[in-house]
């Protein structure tokens, strides 16, 4: 028997924390010396214990983590990883919302720090010719989810075309449809060139489009460098170039991903080369 300091040290778990289990009638002490007051536990108690803590990292409150565990058919490793796993999920993407809220505010802040100096950014008016792809649309529930379904349509995209041994040509790119602007419901496509004779002759696909992109007289595009995640430093500048220059957005946003795939292998290739193409029209 361990007395409840010794059981701490075994567990990682404070005194303090114990006393508090014991309290709840979460984990209660093997014994108690009746006439010390000393707390003594049992080595077996040590796996109980690390139910509790795992669950408690889970964000389950101890009245929760009693239930469970108290249950009468037990709470099993495969029960714990299931639970374990969900909960990963969503902290990975709670982590993903919070760090593409803060890649907005550095893109505000950077465009405040520029006010009244030069972009830092070359910024082109050009043609660009029709090309021939194919696109995968879906709707973005939000801004915040913009990187994970990204990732997922384009992994659907190339499992796709491998299924009907189509080789995609260099360019792979995403077309933003939505005609204003919005942090929800966003109609995004991922897209790859390929071959322009099939476009004729491509395989019944529910998923897959097979079109041409069409010509664009005039679109203002410019070249970033860096991370996904903060590619809205460049799409500001853009846009705000095209608002001084008295010019209207006039079609869906273009990003070619120039440095190649955005994702192998599920893993996203960083830094990204990526040319941004917004079609423009004059005011009225």
């Amino acid at each position: 028997m361990f007395k409840i300091g010794d059981f701490s040290r075994l567990g990682q778990v404070s005194v303090r924390m114990l006393r508090h289990y014991d309290k709840l009638g979460l984990l209660k002490p093997n014994q108690i010396d009746t006439f010390t007051g000393y707390r003594y536990y049992t080595i077996d108690q040590l796996a109980r214990l690390n139910r509790i803590v795992a669950l408690n990292g889970l964000g389950l409150t101890l009245q929760q983590i009693t239930a469970l565990i108290d249950r009468r058919d037990g709470l099993s490793v495969a029960q714990l990883r299931g639970m374990l796993t969900l909960r990963q999920a969503e902290l990975e993407q709670e982590l993903a919302e919070k760090h593409f809220q803060l890649a907005g505010v550095a893109a505000r802040l950077r465009q405040i720090e520029l006010e009244g100096q030069e972009s830092p950014y070359e910024i082109v008016i050009k043609s660009v010719e029709a090309l021939p792809i194919v696109g995968l649309r879906q709707t973005v529930p939000t801004m915040q989810q913009m990187g994970y379904y990204c990732r997922a349509m384009y992994e659907q995209l190339y499992t796709h075309l491998s299924w009907y041994d189509i080789d995609p040509l260099p360019h792979e790119l995403t077309l933003y449809h939505n005609a204003e602007y919005t942090e929800t419901n966003l109609h995004v496509e991922t897209a790859a060139q390929i071959d322009p004779d099939l476009i004729d002759e491509h395989p019944a696909d529910d998923l897959l489009v097979f079109y041409r992109l069409p010509a664009v007289a005039q679109v203002a595009a410019l070249i970033y460098t860096g991370a996904y995640a903060e590619v809205g430093q460049g799409f500001l500048a853009l846009l705000e170039w095209i608002g001084t220059h008295n010019q209207l957005v006039a079609g869906p946003v273009r990003e070619l991903h120039l440095s190649g795939p955005a994702h192998i292998k599920g893993v996203l290739q960083e830094p990204a080369i990526l040319e941004l193409q917004v079609p423009i029209q004059p005011l009225p």
